[in-house]
């Protein structure tokens, strides 16, 4: 059985949850060594046009977050992607059809169903194509192109989701709740190994007692690390950081000079990282921005969420802050660097409330991992046409 998967880099998450497939197909080799596996990045290796398009929403997050209400409203009324005579690049993905000659596709990104799953039918027939979505919750922010009710399924990453899709005119009985599609090793417990989290505090330089911190960054670089550091200098008491920087050098050397200016705070400044689980794991709070990537991952690593929304809070993060509300969830967002301040004076002073928090976390764990997605797409790729 061969899966071709349509991923594209808008934000980091659907290139997170393709790549999580990809290894959780490799971890289930045992079980099922009939499975192949590719990916296609269907927006930029089928037109420079749509490249460019990837290119300006990855700029937009990174300069003026906000701005992207009006890109977001733009393509939802256009819906350029749901009609085949307007898809670009054919001769592209044909090829990449051809050569991958999958039994099913999987789309992870909202603007590679429509139009993407109508010409690969047309080219392969017998070809069943699926989406996977991993968005938390509909309303404003839950863009209507991931709902192609022409697809063989469509698989949610939570129930409020699937619901959302079949509002928008999904079959009922071709639409399915998966859980979240992350690594395997989000699937561990969510309590910490204490060996392990020993081991990693060391190798880090910290010590056991003061709050440990973890400021994100997305997978095109946003970031505010700096800005959240000079803002915590009137803090009092001691506290442990990690920031992730992943390739941006600069943000490490502007950090490093940061340590040595506020020696109250122990600042660890770390490049590209496999084991964002595990850091997950000995943080008591991670600061990031609210997309479904990283707080699917905050939720399974059991560690509360502080919103960073400096420049504003996108539509489709709008939808992960109304999940997270309508769970019960503290909803604390960071509209300016120095609220980050109060929101860790206030949970310093008493640990009761941030421990709370993290078992609301925990509780929002899905009862289904990624093997049981995979087993479900072997379903589908093994059914008769009707």
């Amino acid at each position: 059985m061969r899966i071709l998967i349509l991923s594209s880099s808008t934000g980091g998450g659907h290139d997170m949850r393709a790549r999580s497939l990809q290894q959780w197909v490799e971890v289930l080799k045992e079980r099922h060594p009939q499975i192949e596996i590719s990916r296609y990045q269907a927006l930029e290796e089928s037109s420079k046009i749509y490249a460019l398009g990837v290119g300006i929403y990855n700029s937009i997050q990174k300069i003026w977050p906000a701005l992207h209400h009006v890109y977001f409203n733009w393509l939802e009324f256009f819906h350029v992607s749901k009609f085949e005579s307007l898809l670009l690049g054919k001769k592209h993905f044909q090829d990449a059809l051809i050569q991958a000659n999958p039994d099913l596709i999987l789309s992870v990104h909202a603007h590679v169903n429509h139009s993407f799953r109508s010409y690969a039918k047309r080219i392969l027939p017998q070809v069943k194509f699926v989406t996977y979505c991993g968005e938390l919750h509909g309303g404003y922010g839950f863009s209507r192109h991931w709902v192609d009710p022409r697809a063989d399924a469509f698989i949610g990453a939570t129930k409020t989701i699937c619901k959302a899709a079949i509002d928008l005119g999904m079959p009922k009985d071709r639409t399915f709740y998966g859980g979240f599609l992350l690594g395997p090793q989000f699937y561990k417990s969510a309590h910490p190994n204490h060996e392990e989290a020993s081991t990693l505090c060391k190798a880090l330089g910290f010590v056991e007692g003061p709050l440990t911190l973890l400021l994100s960054t997305g997978a095109n670089g946003a970031q505010n690390h700096s800005k959240f550091i000079k803002s915590l200098a009137n803090l009092q008491q001691s506290i442990q950081v990690i920031a992730l920087c992943g390739h941006n050098t600069k943000a490490q050397e502007e950090l490093g000079t940061l340590q040595k200016i506020y020696p109250q705070l122990t600042i660890r400044a770390l490049g590209k990282r496999s084991d964002m689980y595990e850091l997950m794991q000995i943080a008591d709070l991670i600061v990031a921005r609210p997309g479904t990537g990283t707080t699917s991952e905050a939720i399974m690593a059991g560690c509360p969420l502080i919103m960073n929304t400096l420049g504003g809070v996108m539509p489709q993060e709008w939808i992960t802050v109304k999940y997270l509300r309508a769970k019960g969830l503290p909803v604390k967002r960071l509209k300016k660097p120095h609220d980050l301040l109060g929101v860790i004076r206030d949970l310093t002073k008493d640990q009761e409330p941030l421990e709370a928090w993290k078992q609301q976390m925990i509780a929002l764990q899905p009862s289904l991992q990624p093997a049981d997605i995979v087993d479900h797409l072997i379903s589908i790729a093994g059914r008769k046409e009707d």
